[in-house]
């Protein structure tokens, strides 16, 4: 069964809805905390303020969600398409030598995910106030994908796919 299927009310959705940006914030703080340990603070202090973006659209959610009930969810009853939530970088996508480029070009993943993640629920839900408010919310994450685009074009800087790292991690056999 889809995840858009199983929106049938207002609290579900709010419940997966917090779930996603409170994941959100925390993978972004993980990263910025893997960025300062590695000497990286100009990636870390943008991973800092991504984490305090979501923390403020969660309790956005949070506000929609008052005088409601939302149910708990156990983390591994979610079924998101993956192991983590849509707007949850991948670990894995981190350098520790990465530029804040390559950082907003993951945010911008992430932001795109969670558009069309609501995207989905406001076209498939079988509740219609659910449809609007999904809709409403895939509206506010593509505001936040063009801010990032906008943020990107004033980096300096070229895509650092490829980072040379002068003294890789040794991996014993």
């Amino acid at each position: 069964m889809s995840i858009a299927k199983k929106m049938t009310d207002l609290e579900t959705f709010l419940a997966y809805s917090v779930a996603l940006e409170e994941e959100a914030a925390d993978r972004h703080d993980e990263l910025a905390d893997m960025m300062e340990v590695h000497n990286n603070p100009g990636v870390a202090a943008t991973f800092r303020k991504l984490a305090h973006y979501s923390r403020l659209h969660a309790r956005e959610i949070r506000e929609h969600s008052q005088g409601r009930e939302l149910p708990v969810i156990a983390p591994w009853d979610f079924g998101w398409d993956g192991m983590e939530g849509p707007e949850t970088g991948d670990i894995g996508d981190v350098n520790y030598l990465m530029s804040r480029t390559r950082a907003l070009k993951i945010a911008m993943g992430n932001e795109q995910r969670a558009h069309d993640f609501y995207f989905g629920i406001s076209k498939d839900s079988p509740e219609a106030a659910v449809r609007t408010l999904a809709a409403e919310f895939a509206a506010e994450e593509k505001e936040h994908l063009e801010l990032l685009e906008k943020w990107l074009e004033k980096e300096p800087g070229t895509d650092d796919e490829f980072v040379y790292d002068p003294d890789p991690p040794h991996m014993p056999e």
